[in-house]
């Protein structure tokens, strides 16, 4: 049975993040192995952890927004809604210490519902509902 045309990009889209990812790892853990006098005493975890939870939250977006990913208009607004994340939430790392997971995940949860409900109001679009 041959794949419709959506499904062959779905799939060739997956398999070129894989691959990106691997080779991101592979670079990664080989700099790690042979260099590690280059990472060890520069790491500033806070910028790590701000990094993980920013990657989660624009992943956990575009993974609710995915049929809106055609629309001009939800690109401007998940960049808006980035940016303030960045000078927002980025502001308290970049001048002390970062936030707790514990104020961090509410924040987030904050913007992610600033982001629907701008997908809504502006693309009539919500996010998916689960049946029951």
């Amino acid at each position: 049975m041959p794949l419709n045309t959506e499904a062959k990009d779905q799939v060739r889209l997956l398999l070129t993040a894989a691959g990106l990812a691997l080779l991101v790892i592979v670079l990664l853990i080989g700099t790690m192995m042979f260099k590690p006098e280059l990472y060890r005493h520069k790491i500033n975890w806070k910028w790590v952890r701000f990094a993980v939870v920013t990657l989660a939250f624009a992943a956990y977006c575009l993974k609710t927004y995915w049929k809106a990913r055609k629309h001009l208009g939800f690109w401007v607004i998940l960049l808006g809604v980035l940016v303030l994340h960045f000078l927002g939430v980025g502001y308290f790392y970049y001048a002390g210490l970062g936030l707790p997971l514990l104020v961090f995940g509410p924040v987030v949860a904050l913007e992610w519902a600033l982001l629907a409900i701008a997908v809504h109001h502006f693309l009539g679009i919500g996010p998916p509902m689960r049946k029951q």
